[in-house]
C-alpha cells in the first residue's frame, strides 16, 4: 500500500528585505521565485502559516502559497500611520500593528477591524496571545 508522507514541505526557504520577498531552495540557496512588495525597499514582516505566506510592509500585506511562491492577494493596509509592522497570525485571523493602530485581517487579506486607539499616541506594538506573542521593534535614537 502507497501512503504519501503527512510531514508538511519545508523545502523552501523564505526570506524579505528591501521591499522585496524571495523562495530560496533550502538544499542549494538557489532563488526559486520572488515579488516586489513596495518599490521603495523598506522591512519586510513574514509569517508562515497553514501554507501561507504573510509578507507585511509599511504599507502593504501580500499573501503567497507556499512553497510555490504564487501569489494569492496584495492588500493595501488600513489605518492611517504607516511604520513598520509586526505582525501575529493566530486561528485564521491576521493581526497587524504599525505605528499606534492594528488591524485584523482574513487568511485572504480581507480587512475584520481596524482599532486606531485614538489619543493615546504613537509608537511600536506589542502583539500577543497565549503562545504566540511578538515584541516591537525599538524605533532607536541618535
Amino acid at each position: 500500500m502507497y501512503r504519501q508522507s503527512s510531514a508538511e514541505d519545508r523545502s523552501i526557504l523564505v526570506t524579505a528585505f528591501s521591499g522585496k520577498i524571495f523562495g530560496l531552495d533550502r538544499s542549494s540557496g538557489r532563488i526559486v521565485w520572488s515579488a516586489e512588495l513596495e518599490s521603495y525597499g523598506g522591512e519586510v514582516e513574514i509569517v508562515i502559516d497553514s501554507g501561507v505566506i504573510i509578507a507585511c510592509t509599511r504599507q502593504r500585506l501580500a499573501l503567497f502559497e507556499y512553497p510555490s511562491g504564487r501569489a494569492i492577494a496584495y492588500v493595501a493596509l488600513a489605518g492611517e500611520y504607516a511604520g513598520r509592522p509586526t505582525m501575529v497570525v493566530d486561528q485564521g485571523q491576521i493581526f497587524v500593528a504599525r505605528n499606534g493602530e492594528i488591524a485584523c485581517y482574513t487568511m485572504h487579506g480581507q480587512a475584520l477591524w481596524l482599532q486606531p486607539f485614538e489619543g493615546m499616541g504613537f509608537g511600536s506594538i506589542a502583539l500577543g496571545l497565549p503562545g504566540n506573542v511578538r515584541q516591537a521593534d525599538d524605533v532607536g535614537a541618535k
